[in-house]
């Protein structure tokens, strides 16, 4: 089963497609509505230029049902996630943010995730041996 970060379903969103199946944390849905209510997405007009949307917390909560309605949710025990913070600063570049992305690598390979579904593949690529797959790889554009 495939492991969905919150950029893939960002993606996946805005394309205008949804996972049939897969996995992800908790989490993501928070991170997910965040970032639809307040950063938003850039979007690319017609004309070329580029604008910026965001989605009101209702339109946001009932989008994300749609977004997570085939996602299987696998969430680290508070003990596991402690491991990981052990795990973590015994390698090289995970900090700040990238805790996070690490997170869910961590969270991916203790359910047995086949791969991660992700467009950040720098940073996953130093935090996992899963494979990585970009989510277009999955899902073909909108006509």
């Amino acid at each position: 089963m495939k492991y969905y970060d919150t950029s893939a379903l960002l993606r996946a969103w805005k394309e205008g497609w949804m996972p049939i199946e897969g996995m992800t944390r908790s989490h993501t849905v928070a991170e997910w509505i965040s970032i639809q209510t307040c950063r938003g997405l850039v979007y690319r007009e017609p004309d070329g230029q580029l604008v910026k949307r965001n989605l009101s917390p209702t339109d946001a909560a009932r989008e994300a049902q749609q977004v997570f309605a085939h996602l299987v949710f696998r969430d680290l025990s508070g003990p596991q996630t402690l491991e990981a913070a052990l795990l973590a600063a015994a390698r090289d570049g995970v900090r700040g943010s990238n805790f996070h992305d690490f997170l869910h690598a961590r969270t991916a390979e203790a359910f047995g995730a086949s791969s991660i579904v992700t467009l950040n593949m720098a940073d996953f690529r130093n935090m996992t041996r899963l494979p990585l797959e970009h989510p277009m790889q999955h899902f073909p554009p909108t006509p």
